[in-house]
């Protein structure tokens, strides 16, 4: 197998790359874009007219821009858990602060219930006790 190197298509090719051992016709299909083949298939003359050659520059630069892709994907993906997040945050703390003020209003209610139910339990003044009063003045 010899090396492999990257050649650039701007349409699919179907080369032919001559007979076999057993004489059947030994074709190739390229399909358009940036592929990867033998480097005798990529020397063949109908390849070459039909190709741009990717130097190692061109290469690296193709795997450059795949990572920044991924990147921008990974960006786009970790922003919208962010901002779902946040909406979520939101949510709860509204509904903390919901609680919060439940909690407060429920607290009023029972020192009222106390005051009122500590009021109904002192002895009411007897009118002997209302004498009493009178008297030590």
């Amino acid at each position: 197998m010899s090396k492999l190197v990257q050649i650039l298509l701007s349409k699919q090719l179907t080369v032919n790359l001559g007979r076999d051992d057993q004489g059947e016709a030994k074709t190739i299909v390229l399909q358009p874009g940036l592929q990867e083949v033998e480097q005798d298939i990529a020397e063949h003359w109908f390849v070459k007219a039909h190709s741009q050659a990717i130097t190692s520059s061109d290469a690296l630069s193709g795997e450059l821009q795949v990572a920044l892709d991924a990147a921008n994907a990974a960006i786009e993906s970790l922003t919208n858990q962010s901002e779902a997040a946040t909406d979520q945050i939101n949510q709860l703390t509204d509904d903390l602060k919901n609680r919060d003020k439940e909690v407060a209003d429920l607290k009023i209610q029972l020192a009222k219930a106390q005051q009122t139910q500590s009021e109904a339990a002192k002895p009411a003044d007897s009118p002997a006790d209302t004498e009493t009063k009178t008297k030590g003045k």
